[in-house]
């Protein structure tokens, strides 16, 4: 991934420099295939260290057994939000709340750190924000729902 965005960002720049934006499309060429290659880079960046640095909530979602379907985890949702601001949920901590509503808010609100006028760059990281918050929700859902069915089982022990 990381050699492909190499190569996308090569070509962005040479194809800036030989036709120097009096091509049929103008700069949207260019611009799209740097940003491109950029967003790769940085994709293929962000999966390497990934790969090397063992994430708590990921370790702390793959150590469960995966519980519930994609349907019964998105049921499951409002009911672990709720028990998490009320302190009844001991799986998930509260500042996580607090970081997905800055996420929330900042996929909402019109201010961006990349502006959304700039091709492919600025829905890129609102594509990023949203993707983070929708896969820790569903660990985290799936987390609770496994935590749920512990005390089941204790409670009818």
């Amino acid at each position: 991934m990381i050699v492909l965005g190499g190569l996308l960002l090569v070509a962005g720049v040479v194809v800036a420099i030989v036709t120097g934006g009096d091509a049929a499309g103008g700069w949207l060429l260019p611009v799209g295939l740097v940003a491109a290659g950029v967003g790769m880079l940085v994709a293929g960046t962000v999966a390497a260290a990934r790969r090397r640095i063992p994430l708590r909530a990921a370790v702390r979602a793959h150590r469960t057994a995966p519980v519930g379907s994609p349907l019964r985890r998105a049921r499951a949702v409002p009911s672990m939000i709720v028990s998490t601001a009320r302190g009844r949920n001991p799986v998930l901590p509260r500042y996580q709340l607090a970081l997905w509503l800055v996420a929330l808010v900042y996929l909402v609100s019109p201010i961006d750190f990349i502006p959304d006028f700039l091709p492919l760059l600025g829905i890129g990281d609102d594509i990023g924000v949203g993707a983070w918050l929708l896969t820790s929700l569903y660990a985290e859902a799936g987390n609770y729902l496994a935590a749920r069915e512990q005390r089941r089982e204790v409670d009818a022990e």
